[in-house]
């Protein structure tokens, strides 16, 4: 029995998810992705703090101190790429919500 094209196809969209679904998606995907992206910027932080630090020790000609790397570059790097990935999320589902989309 040949399959019937016309039939398979659907011509109704299916209905959007209610508002509170849609409200707990944004919110895990606003989440998620800060929690991903806050992450990323403690290592990429923490490598240029590590690479700073044995820079500068070396030019100075002593031990480096690690904890440094940590204090004054890795985490002030997490909590300025997470809090920015925060806004740009809450600001991209604003603006998704007013214009409609998804």
């Amino acid at each position: 029995m040949p399959l019937d094209v016309d039939r398979a196809k659907s011509t109704t969209a299916p209905a959007p998810p209610p508002w509170y679904v849609r409200l707990i998606m944004i919110g895990f995907r606003t989440l998620l992705l800060t929690m991903l992206f806050a992450l990323l910027g403690m290592a990429m932080g923490l490598l240029a703090g590590i690479i700073g630090t044995v820079v500068i020790a070396a030019m100075h000609h002593t031990q480096p101190d690690m904890t440094a790397a940590y204090r004054h570059v890795a985490i002030p790097a997490a909590v300025a790429s997470g809090a920015g990935t925060f806004l740009w999320n809450v600001f991209r589902a604003i603006k998704d919500a007013v214009s409609g989309r998804r």
